[in-house]
């Protein structure tokens, strides 16, 4: 921990955690409101007491984090080969972006969200514990820094608890604890000027934050789907 701290963030000088309360008061004090604080309690009747993130300021904190400056697409571009034929490689590349592109007010941002979850093993000790944490990132970092783990670009929005065995209703149940940590997504209005936010290369963008992929193991699609 303490080598990673000697790295410093953002040429933001940290001082080295000498203590459980030193760490604590680092851990309060992150940008974006993504301190230790930050987690919201909401009561659910299937999977207990939820605690989640503001996935607005989850969606924030990429796009403003200075290490991803280079590795940001907030444009769309169109890419061909030497024969000109049509290449797609990153999200900004790819016709779903143009068409959403094109219902937008001018000027705005695309900030495709990409969520990911899979059920993880917690104890055994307590009746077989499970948990299905729902991470986020966004489209706009490159593939290759989204896909290495060492860079960070996933942030946990939620450690949503899986229901125990026997409970009826646990896709529904499921669908209405997701569709509660992504609610502020849906009120963002498509067609007005979108969430202001600042981003990594030092310029205040109009986001337009959009629902753009769900990553998961067979099981979890089929939840998601609602199929059997």
């Amino acid at each position: 921990m303490d080598q990673d701290l000697r790295r410093r963030l953002d040429n933001f000088k940290i001082e080295l955690c000498q203590s459980a309360d030193a760490l604590r008061k680092l851990l309060s004090e992150l940008d974006f409101g993504l301190g230790d604080d930050c987690w919201i309690a909401d009561h659910s009747p299937i999977f207990g007491t939820l605690y989640y993130r503001d996935v607005l300021n989850c969606i924030q904190f990429p796009l403003a984090h200075l290490p991803f400056q280079a590795h940001l697409d907030l444009g769309l571009v169109h890419l061909a080969d030497p024969e000109s034929r049509r290449v797609y490689s990153e999200m900004n590349t790819g016709d779903c972006s143009w068409d959403t592109q094109d219902e937008l007010p001018a000027a705005a941002t695309i900030v495709p969200l990409i969520c990911a979850s899979n059920n993880t093993h917690l104890t055994n000790f307590s009746g077989d514990q499970h948990a299905g944490p729902l991470n986020l990132t966004i489209g706009d970092i490159r593939n290759d820094i989204r896909g290495t783990p060492t860079q960070r670009s996933w942030i946990l929005i939620g450690p949503i608890r899986c229901p125990q065995k026997g409970a009826k209703y646990t896709d529904d149940e499921w669908h209405s604890t997701v569709r509660t940590v992504l609610s502020p997504v849906r009120n963002v209005d498509i067609t007005g000027p979108g969430l202001k936010s600042n981003s990594a290369d030092g310029f205040q963008r109009r986001c337009h934050p959009l629902l753009a992929a769900c990553l998961g193991d067979y099981p979890d699609h089929v939840m998601i789907a609602q199929v059997s």
